[in-house]
């Protein structure tokens, strides 16, 4: 019996990763690793295993990683000198630990030096990756949907869908879909060794079309308001996220101006057997406008 573990399967990802996977193999098979057991309370009930595991503790991490056969590395949230550490270390204790194949969520397009940060973090991950030998499988996720459903109380309030954007294209595509496609790889890995896989929506959407979707759902007067970039990153500030969040945000819509995530690929659509829910969809029901 292979055993199947997932990363951080508290958040909000790894939680639909798991739920997807739990219908696809047995809950014997499952192990989950998360930083606080005690939140995972009803992941235990249901027969799965909980460990404790920390990115920043290679020790506990290899506990963690101890018996697994196939992990599911998801990519924690924090500065990028700190996610590239604890990307290593993760890595390196998975290895230790006798880990055969590891299944990690990157993003599209990483290079070092484009203009959205966090691209960089997962460059030198999926390059840490192959270096280190183990089977592997990479998962460039584009960006989620789900995301933009952050703007539409600003939305709702000024008549105006505001983004740094212009009339760049992304291929949004739903988080529910990238965690179902991660499930079914890790439930049978052997037909995904050492692929990369690009994982886009169904088109590249701009943030005037978003707006337009936004009040056609809604029955409300909205449209797209193109900020100035120093604008957005002000709001930003203004939330209160932390600075290397602000720089990384902003910095997503000046390389979509630069068409760096405008390139629609099937690999979703092979691997989940469909298409992936468009962001047309995707918005109508999250707004309950199905």
């Amino acid at each position: 019996m292979m055993k199947k573990l997932i990363t951080g399967a508290t958040g909000q990802f790894g939680t639909l990763a798991l739920s997807h996977l739990s219908t696809r193999i047995p809950a014997s098979e499952i192990v989950v690793s998360v930083r606080n057991p005690d939140k995972a309370a009803d992941i235990r009930a249901n027969g799965i295993e909980v460990r404790q595991g920390d990115f920043d503790d290679q020790t506990l991490m290899e506990q963690a990683f101890a018996g697994i056969d196939v992990a599911l590395i998801v990519s924690a949230e924090a500065d990028n000198e700190t996610r590239i550490r604890q990307h290593r270390t993760a890595i390196t204790a998975a290895k230790n630990a006798g880990v055969k194949h590891v299944i990690y969520t990157s993003v599209i397009d990483p290079r070092a030096d484009s203009a959205f940060t966090y691209s960089a973090i997962h460059a030198d991950t999926e390059a840490f990756i192959k270096q280190s030998g183990l089977t592997y499988t990479i998962l460039r996720n584009s960006f989620y949907a789900d995301l933009l459903l952050g703007g539409v109380p600003h939305a709702f309030e000024t008549g105006q869908y505001a983004a740094p954007a212009g009339d760049a294209g992304i291929t949004y595509i739903p988080r529910n879909d990238l965690a179902e496609i991660a499930a079914i790889i890790l439930a049978n890995p052997a037909e995904h060794a050492n692929k990369t896989y690009d994982l886009t929506g169904t088109k590249a959407i701009t943030h005037a079309e978003i707006a337009a979707i936004i009040a056609s759902a809604t029955g409300k007067d909205i449209a797209f308001a193109d900020l100035p970039g120093d604008v957005y990153e002000g709001i930003l500030r203004s939330l209160g996220l932390p600075e290397h969040a602000v720089i990384a945000v902003a910095g997503l819509y000046l390389a979509a101006k630069n068409g760096d995530y405008a390139t629609v690929s099937t690999d979703a659509a092979s691997i989940l057997g469909r298409q992936p829910q468009s962001v047309d969809d995707f918005l109508k029901h999250a707004l309950n406008k199905g």
